[in-house]
């Protein structure tokens, strides 16, 4: 092949490159450019036009540069000199279309030396799309979708930014754990539409009540948190907080409903940028409880007490996890006496956990720190596999003795997984257990807290022929309506009122209306905590329909139970040997 002629310098230097390269790149859908190794455009294909506004001839002679974004400028020409050693680099940045507006754009670019001359050989593509699209994955990744607050992983983010910047700045900062006042009762009463624009709306206060350089988060449901950066000790901290109160307390008017609401705020303060950002939440949702406890509508600090507290909760959880990993989960069994035929009919599932030492812990010390860990989901699992293995021994054992029923615990944990119901009908057809030897109890907050769809779960249970109770009446913010209002089939009512029962005329008059009102309603009712054969006596007189208690059987482990079924201590005078 004969040997092409140098083309000089110059004008005709750019329509010979134009000759080579645009014969191939002109009917290209992207953008296709020569340049001067010191950015000038030679040659711009016609799609320039199409994508960006501009003519090639509006472009050629002009300098790249000018055409780049001033805060993505420094990124481009970094690449232009990198590409003069490396031969190839690929860059983004936004390029200025002919309206005045930037698009993103890729820029991949290769050296070219050609007929004497060093020439830069670009692609330039259209990501505008694709880049909006990836900054609405961010920021759906970043924020809450309901409010627009920051989400969890933005609030840890910054909070631990702020604490390393604690170790050049000094001072102190603060974490605020904020929870919306009874915001069930609101949303419950008021419809989810109406609850969730008051979301929006105290979203919006506190965002106001803040300084700009604080950091707001929605954690999930109505729980807020905050991170406050330059607070110079916790009188600073609780200042902020009250100002996060005030600004809650204003009355809501919302779709023509007029309406209070109150927070509630946990706060830990820090001047130690060593702090781990997990425990500082810890300690301001331990704040919190404190708050709420306290009467709510008020903020309380993390403090020494509140340290002790958790340790303890720290010392509980290891504990359990041992307990759980070494099988030291323990079930045993309370016998429920039939008031009418004085036969022992059931037992109640409760949870223990057996230290190394032997001894039983009970749930009041454990149960909180099991829930709040996770740890509760495998107690429970234990619990509920326990109960069904033992329901399916008794009814093979004791076909006749009248003693058929077991009775566990749920949580808004069970509730809350749309798959729980089917499960447990599963496992008790693979065991050949009737399903209505399974009972189902649930404490009042339990049920008032439940979703929707936690509730057609319960409905599922109760259509499959299992029975469902509320468990510990009276303890909660319930009354009497709600024993129509939700799919039960018993209530148990607490200890609490039985313990005066044949001494306090009111508690009776509480416990005759409780019978009263179920046996309209079609449930049965239970008593805990008997005692005494007093007690005993008033509840047959109030035709409440079964009880359980020390007077009939603390519990028992499950063998003991079999050895008591067997020897008839259930089976004559209502109050079975121990």
């Amino acid at each position: 092949m004969p040997e092409r002629p140098a083309v000089p310098a110059g004008t005709h230097a750019a329509s010979t490159i134009e000759v080579d390269f645009g014969s191939f790149v002109a009917d290209s859908a992207d953008v296709n450019t020569v340049e001067t190794t010191e950015g000038v455009y030679r040659y711009v294909s016609r799609g320039c036009q199409l994508t960006y506004g501009w003519s090639p001839s509006e472009l050629e002679g002009r300098l790249a540069d000018d055409f780049v974004h001033p805060d993505d400028l420094n990124s481009a020409q970094t690449a232009r000199r990198e590409l003069l050693t490396s031969r190839f680099s690929t860059t983004t940045y936004r390029f200025r279309c002919r309206d005045g507006s930037y698009r993103w754009t890729e820029s991949t670019g290769r050296l070219v030396e050609k007929l004497g001359l060093s020439m830069v050989v670009s692609t330039l593509r259209d990501t505008h799309a694709r880049r909006a699209r990836e900054e609405i994955l961010l920021r759906q990744a970043r924020t809450d979708p309901l409010t627009g607050l920051a989400n969890r992983s933005v609030l840890m983010d910054r909070l631990h930014q702020g604490l390393r910047r604690l170790q050049r700045t000094g001072g102190g900062l603060a974490l605020l754990y904020v929870d919306v006042d009874r915001f069930k009762v609101i949303n419950d009463s008021l419809g989810h539409r109406i609850g969730d624009q008051l979301l929006m709306t105290l979203a919006g206060r506190l965002a106001h009540a803040l300084r700009p350089a604080d950091t707001i988060a929605r954690l999930g449901g109505d729980e807020f948190a905050i991170v406050a950066e330059d607070v110079v000790d916790e009188g600073a901290a609780l200042e902020l907080a009250g100002r996060i109160i005030a600004a809650g307390g204003r009355a809501f008017q919302i779709d023509g409903e007029a309406f209070e609401c109150t927070f509630s705020v946990g706060i830990a303060w820090t001047g130690d940028a060593d702090r781990d950002p997990g425990e500082l939440l810890r300690e301001a949702d331990l704040a919190l409880y404190r708050a709420k406890d306290l009467g709510r509508d008020r903020a309380e600090l993390f403090d020494e007490h509140l340290q002790a507290t958790a340790a303890g909760r720290l010392m509980t959880e290891q504990l359990l996890g041992r307990a759980i990993t070494e099988r030291r989960i323990v079930v045993e069994y309370q016998p429920v006496q039939d008031l009418r035929s004085d036969m022992t009919v059931g037992v109640e599932a409760l949870v223990r956990v057996r230290e190394t030492n032997g001894r039983l812990l009970y749930p009041a010390s454990f149960i909180d720190v099991a829930e709040e860990t996770g740890q509760l989901i495998a107690i429970d699992e234990i619990v509920l596999t326990d109960a069904i293995e033992r329901a399916r021994r008794w009814h093979a054992e004791f076909p006749q003795s009248g003693f058929a029923e077991v009775a566990i615990n749920i949580t808004a944990r069970h509730l809350a997984d749309s798959l729980f119901p089917q499960a447990v009908i599963d496992r008790l057809d693979e065991a050949g257990l009737p399903h209505d030897h399974l009972h189902i109890e649930l404490t009042e907050r339990t049920l008032i807290e439940a979703s929707s769809s936690a509730m057609h779960g319960l409905r599922a249970l109760r259509d499959a022929e299992l029975r469902v109770g509320l468990d510990d009446f009276g303890t909660g913010f319930s009354s009497l309506a709600y024993l129509r209002q939700f799919p039960l089939d018993f209530v148990k009512i607490d200890r609490a009122f039985v313990q005066d029962l044949e001494r306090d005329p009111r508690e009776r008059a509480i416990v005759q209306a409780v019978v009263a009102l179920a046996h309209a309603l079609d449930l049965t009712v239970v008593a805990e905590g008997v005692e005494t054969p007093s007690q005993l006596r008033v509840l047959k007189e109030l035709e409440c329909d079964r009880a359980q208690g020390f007077l009939f059987s603390s519990s028992k482990s499950p063998e003991r139970i079999s050895e008591m079924v067997a020897g008839g201590a259930f089976a004559d005078s209502g109050v079975p040997r121990d």
